[in-house]
């Protein structure tokens, strides 16, 4: 027995997006609580409250979250997906982003072979991770949104996430200040570094946002969505012999591979139109917090901290495949040291991760097109974390 029912709807909601609202303000608020991140804060304060029996379970508050607003967080956060501007934008980072995506994918591989028997429901969380760790949180909600993954399975592969990602932000922070690696790369932007308390300032400063820019995002949104689920389920009713093999048919099938491929065409030929919209973004980052919230009430505290170290490993294992295949790589084709450290950025952490490693470092012509290559890592992130949980299927 819980304090709260099910059916108490409203009540539901109030605790989902009060504890919401109380992890982004802390995360803003105090220095501690940015070191843990929003997300962790979101999922802590939800199985806190679930292990005390304030919330349930089950509801079906929770199945309209997961079920309707995480995909509609989607194309809001793929606004500033126009493909040619990304690629016209970032250059070599461009480049040096795929090496990063190659590391993640030989990483999620060898960890998974390595830690099969140590690791529950192993494709699926592969999938989850080489999602994650190929264009961020993003990706990690739409491929486990697209998995039956267990709740104590999720929570603590999302803390071990969390806490990889900060000690890779500060690992590369220390990287591109060191002087061996100077020694090693090319750093043209390292010399033009500005002030980074500024330029923070001014990236970070509130945005205007009219009325007109949430009915257009959330209408441009909703269009993509059931567009998107049309099309899918038109793909999963072909005849078997009029899809290709099974492993690419079933990502093929898959909604969230859809809802991208649908924002991403949409962002890039209506650009002007969607450029000139703000806020669809801070959306689109909130829906993913209260889906984050959710997941964490049907967590037993006790199973999720006992799983922590393993999950923990087996990101690590991950991380570091990226880290080393992208400075390996990069070292060979003579990438400057900034672009690396943004493509294993945009990669583990995705955009607002990599623009805030250029504004730390000062670097303030490489902002943009870290955002940019951030936004890429969305758009090939859920195909290639669905592709790589699928192979993983048929080999485990």
């Amino acid at each position: 027995m819980t304090l709260f029912q099910p059916d108490d709807t409203w009540l539901l909601w109030m605790v989902i997006v009060v504890g919401v609202a109380a992890s982004i303000y802390l995360e803003q608020a105090y220095r501690w609580a940015a070191r843990l991140s929003g997300p962790v804060l979101a999922l802590c304060i939800a199985m806190v409250l679930a292990n005390l029996r304030v919330m349930p379970p089950e509801s079906p508050v929770y199945d309209t979250i997961i079920g309707h607003l995480v995909p509609l967080a989607l194309p809001l956060l793929l606004f500033r997906g126009n493909v040619f501007k990304i690629i016209r934008t970032t250059g070599w980072l461009f480049v040096a982003f795929h090496l990063s995506a190659v590391g993640t994918v030989v990483g999620a591989i060898t960890a998974a072979l390595v830690l099969r028997n140590h690791v529950p429901d192993m494709a699926h969380v592969a999938a989850i991770m080489t999602g994650s760790y190929t264009g961020g949180g993003v990706n990690f909600y739409a491929v486990a949104s697209s998995y039956d993954v267990p709740s104590n399975v999720m929570n603590p592969l999302i803390v071990a996430d969390n806490f990889i990602m900060a000690g890779m932000f500060i690992t590369l922070l220390l990287v591109c200040r060191s002087d061996w690696a100077k020694r090693w790369y090319p750093h043209p932007h390292t010399a033009d570094a500005v002030d980074s308390r500024a330029l923070a300032a001014e990236h970070w400063k509130r945005k205007e946002i009219s009325l007109l820019d949430i009915a257009a995002s959330l209408g441009v949104a909703v269009t993509v969505v059931a567009v998107a689920n049309l099309t899918a389920r038109l793909v999963e009713s072909l005849p078997a012999e009029r899809t290709p093999a099974s492993v690419l048919g079933e990502v093929l099938s898959n909604e969230f591979l859809h809802i991208t491929a649908w924002a991403t065409l949409v962002a890039t030929v209506f650009h002007r139109s969607l450029e000139r919209v703000r806020g669809a973004e801070e959306m689109g980052a909130y829906l993913l917090y209260l889906f984050l919230f959710t997941i964490g009430l049907p967590a037993d505290l006790w199973l999720v901290l006992s799983q922590v170290p393993m999950m923990f490993v087996f990101c690590l294992m991950i991380a570091l495949a990226n880290l080393v295949v992208t400075f390996v790589g990069g070292r060979l084709l003579k990438l400057n040291l900034e672009d690396l450290a943004l493509s294993v950025n945009a990669t583990l952490g995705g955009a607002p991760s990599a623009a805030a490693l250029a504004i730390s470092m000062g670097w303030s012509k490489l902002v943009l097109p870290a955002l940019l290559i951030g936004v890429w890592g969305y758009t090939i992130g859920t195909a290639i974390g669905l592709l790589v949980g699928e192979l993983l299927s048929t080999w485990l």
